[in-house]
């Protein structure tokens, strides 16, 4: 991980507190300051990063994300020169009601998480492949090394 990466997981992480602390002091809890305090303190489903397993084998790289409990519709993956950017979009809402207790409950969440990787190789989109089987995302595609840019001086 580089320098700037290293950078902008921390100011990530920080925006992200900031975030609940905000929610916490100035969305004033309805019913109970217990849950108010809970729901900040509550693990959030995905995580801000995503982790990426990326490894090779003789003839492939192979890119592998866990990412339990999300759609396959609420995942979108792209290929950027030889980058890949994999996001999740995960939106919830949850709705309970009692007509005799004259109880309604209402949730609602969204989430992103995205992360880019480098690869060392060329990601040529008509040959990769993705799949989703079991809560894990796999992205592969052939080894291509990249073409030498490099321009010789005069």
């Amino acid at each position: 991980m580089d320098e700037h990466e290293k950078r902008s997981e921390l100011v990530e992480a920080g925006q992200d507190f900031v975030r609940k602390m905000d929610e916490l002091f100035y969305n004033r809890p309805k019913n109970n300051i217990l849950n108010a305090i809970d729901s900040f303190f509550q693990q959030s489903g995905l995580p801000s990063r995503l982790a990426i397993d990326v490894f090779e084998t003789e003839t492939e790289w192979v890119a592998q994300v866990d990412l339990p409990g999300v759609k396959k519709e609420n995942i979108h993956v792209d290929i950027i020169g030889d980058r890949l950017k994999i996001m999740v979009d995960y939106n919830e809402e949850t709705n309970k009601s009692n007509e005799n207790k004259d109880y309604y409950h209402r949730e609602r969440k969204h989430q992103h998480a995205e992360r880019m990787v480098q690869l060392p190789y060329v990601v040529d989109k008509k040959t990769t492949k993705a799949s989703f089987r079991n809560g894990v995302l796999e992205v592969r595609g052939p080894k291509k090394k990249k073409p030498n840019n490099y321009l010789e001086i005069d």
